[in-house]
């Protein structure tokens, strides 16, 4: 084995235009790749945070049919065997309980169609952090009758830390709800659409407004690791009575974002192809011009005693030497790139900046730094070198001694 590989490294560079070629395509290939898949993986990831993690949760529990109808006829209590059993599932951490609502926000001049949102200031808090999105005043106590608006919604309505917000709805079974709250904080959310609709108030406020004591619409969960979201959803909705509740996963409550990475990562996916085409050409070339003006020389090496096997695997270590260079390279050149850009993202502005904001995204888009992303890179490039293989493979095997050692 050691002979092989020497004998393959000083090969590779009998013809070193070839090489240098063949790795340059290579790593090109491999570079723009990394680059583009880590920042399509980390823009999906920020947009999937900004929305789940900021707001929905990654599981959210409501009473059944309630997701299709969102009304406060469709709320329900927390009951204790139900709380008790959720608090035993293996990774889940908390339990957040909501009581949301549409109402109608009135300041010191405009009015306003939002969203109220009835928390547990400290479960609230543990699952999406909201006390650190506060820009100007104070968290929510527990006990507390204030509420919290969204940024852009405090703009629009023209009021701030101090100033009474009027809500005006229809409470739990059509009760009239209409009340006045002082203006505790204002929260900043990095995705627009929530920016510019929620007010928090405390859950017992929130109950007490709607006329629905006791009462929640959503139990949202928090995981100790989010990847286990499904087989998590799929164990509740094996336990839970099918008749009286419903578990929804966030990509299932989050269709279009959904919808919006995938046609995105399609997209992404196609180009991914072209790319590796290249770097597949490339391989292919190079093997097939090396099998061809060697073709006397590897009949000279049979007719002498070597057996095919192992000069199948002396090319077979040739490609593998000409591959790995060039895919180390192409790490080598694409980590800094990477891990810049995941501590400082990348910001969009102008009219690109303005159709982001405009589709409910923060133009922010981060690269991910992570091992998974390198190491499908590395997987596909050895897949792709094994196919262009089998063509010296297929011809050393067919070779005809007689043949090549006439030329």
């Amino acid at each position: 084995m050691r002979t092989l590989f020497k004998m393959a490294w000083r090969n590779l560079w009998r013809n070193k235009r070839r090489t240098l070629i063949t790795m340059a395509s290579v790593f090109l290939a491999v570079f723009l790749a990394l680059v583009m898949r880590s920042f399509q993986l980390g823009s999906y990831r920020k947009m999937t945070e900004d929305v789940v993690r900021s707001y929905s949760g990654y599981i959210q529990i409501h009473a059944q049919a309630y997701w299709d109808n969102k009304t406060l006829d469709y709320s329900f209590e927390p009951v204790d065997s139900l709380t008790l059993l959720l608090r035993s599932i293996s990774g889940v951490t908390g339990l957040i309980p909501r009581l949301e609502s549409f109402a109608l926000a009135s300041g010191l001049e405009q009015t306003k169609g939002i969203l109220v949102v009835g928390i547990d200031p400290d479960a609230e808090d543990v699952l999406t952090g909201l006390s650190r999105r506060v820009v100007q005043g104070r968290y929510l106590a527990i006990e507390e009758s204030g509420v919290l608006v969204a940024e852009k919604l405090a703009q629009f309505l023209k009021v701030t830390v101090g100033d009474t917000l009027v809500l005006l709805s229809q409470g739990y079974h059509g009760v009239s709800a209409a009340n006045k709250y002082p203006i505790m904080g204002v929260v900043h959310f990095a995705a627009p659409q929530l920016n510019s609709q929620l007010v928090y108030m405390t859950l017992c406020s929130c109950q007490e407004f709607f006329g629905a004591q006791a009462r929640i619409t959503s139990l949202a969960l928090d995981l100790q690791k989010p990847e286990e979201t499904d087989l998590i959803t799929a164990q509740l909705r094996r336990i839970l009575p099918a008749a009286e509740y419903e578990v929804m996963p966030w990509h299932e409550m989050q269709v279009e974002l959904v919808q919006q990475i995938d046609m995105d990562n399609a997209s992404g996916l196609f180009l991914l192809g072209i790319l590796y085409m290249i770097v597949t050409f490339g391989i292919f070339g190079t093997l097939m011009m090396m099998v061809n003006e060697r073709h006397r020389e590897f009949g000279v090496m049979l007719a002498l005693g070597m057996r095919r096997k192992r000069l199948l695997g002396m090319i077979t270590i040739e490609t593998a030497i000409l591959s790995l260079l060039a895919l180390l390279c192409g790490i080598a050149a694409s980590v800094p790139i990477i891990y810049h850009f995941t501590h400082h993202p990348v910001r969009l502005s102008g009219e690109v900046g303005e159709a982001m904001v405009n589709y409910g995204f923060e133009p922010v888009f981060p690269f991910l730094f992570e091992f998974p992303v390198f190491l499908h890179q590395a997987l596909l490039i050895g897949i792709l070198t094994a196919l262009a293989a089998l063509y010296p493979f297929i011809s050393i095997r067919r070779m005809s001694i007689v043949r090549a050692l006439h030329g």
